[in-house]
């Protein structure tokens, strides 16, 4: 057999992220800053699982051609 054409690869260093800590108050007000002026839309399965997204007004007609309804 033939030698492998691969190149060995080099370690990689691990990052360590700032873990960020919010409250449960701060992380819900961050939720809401973020669906703030967005229109709620859903979709459901045959398995009965509701997906939800929060999409810009101008976009809606866009996600009903893929199934969903605004709530």
């Amino acid at each position: 057999m033939s030698s492998s054409s691969k190149r060995p690869r080099a370690s990689k260093t691990a990052e360590t992220a700032p873990a960020v800590t919010l409250s449960h108050a701060e992380h819900m007000q961050l939720l809401q800053s973020r669906e703030q002026g967005k229109t709620v839309m859903y979709k459901q399965d045959a398995w009965g699982h509701i997906e939800t997204r929060f999409v810009r007004s101008q976009n809606v007609k866009l996600w009903e051609a893929k199934g969903y309804l605004v709530r």
